[in-house]
């Protein structure tokens, strides 16, 4: 039996109709709140999946929410459709549209409010802009806030391995979710990797000789060996499929890790 798996997908098109064909009522789905079309867009579709009988997990990107009057009404809203969980990043935006620059402060405000669950992110490869014992004293800090954590996506199981062994030495205990790939098309795969934020895992996977002729191989990438590679290893709380919407080929994107 394998890891539970939940999946992420981006608002936009017809995505709806995607995954009422490939994922049962039932499934965890996450929905990325991105710059181009803010948390709106995010709350919404949320809602909407939850009607449909969906997990629905929205992403809360703290620098696109313009006011805490604007967070109050995405968490009553998101309330009313049954959501209880939230992924709360800082966002891809520049510069924030209100009074949160960073995960941190909305986490707090989300506490306050009360009835959810948050998750937030972790970086098996690092952080573009913050050192490691600082990102270890955040981590540290978003726990007493958060109920599990997301990695982000990562071609490595050995990397993935080597990093929840060492969230664990630095007193994070929360549950952590492994970050990767579905079975994308390769050229879906390099075109929006930048995109969502997994740059630094596309370059890591370029370094490495096996891992670039898997990733780059004319067809879809394969995320089997990867899976069995994190399942064998233990540790996680289970699987978090980085979707890109690429449902193609009539299959879904968690279609290689079902046994």
């Amino acid at each position: 039996m394998g890891l539970p798996a939940r999946v992420e997908i981006v608002p936009g098109g017809d995505i709806v109709a995607q995954v009422r064909r490939h994922l049962a009522p039932g499934t965890t789905v996450t929905i990325t709140c991105l710059p181009h079309h803010g948390p709106e867009e995010t709350v919404q579709l949320a809602g909407e999946l939850a009607g449909l009988g969906y997990r629905a997990v929205p992403h809360l990107a703290a620098r696109t929410i313009a006011s805490r009057h604007q967070l109050a009404e995405f968490a009553a809203r998101l309330s009313d459709a049954g959501v209880r969980d939230l992924f709360v990043i800082a966002g891809d935006s520049r510069e924030a549209a209100g009074p949160y620059a960073w995960s941190l402060p909305l986490m707090e405000e989300l506490a306050e409010i009360g009835g959810f669950e948050a998750g937030f992110a972790a970086y098996p490869e690092g952080h573009p802009t913050i050192a490691e014992p600082e990102l270890t004293e955040l981590l540290l800090k978003k726990q007493e806030l958060g109920s599990w954590a997301v990695t982000q996506m990562c071609f490595s199981g050995e990397v993935l391995t080597d990093y929840v062994g060492r969230l664990r030495a630095d007193s994070v205990t929360v549950p952590v979710w492994a970050g990767v790939p579905g079975r994308v098309r390769r050229t879906r795969l390099i075109a929006l990797a930048g995109r969502i934020g997994v740059g630094p895992s596309l370059k890591f996977a370029q370094r490495s000789g096996s891992l670039l002729r898997t990733v780059l191989a004319p067809s879809s990438y394969d995320p089997s060996p990867l899976v069995r590679s994190v399942e064998k290893a233990g540790g996680f709380a289970g699987l978090h499929v980085y979707s890109f919407n690429d449902f193609g080929r009539g299959k879904p994107p968690v279609s290689p890790l079902s046994r």
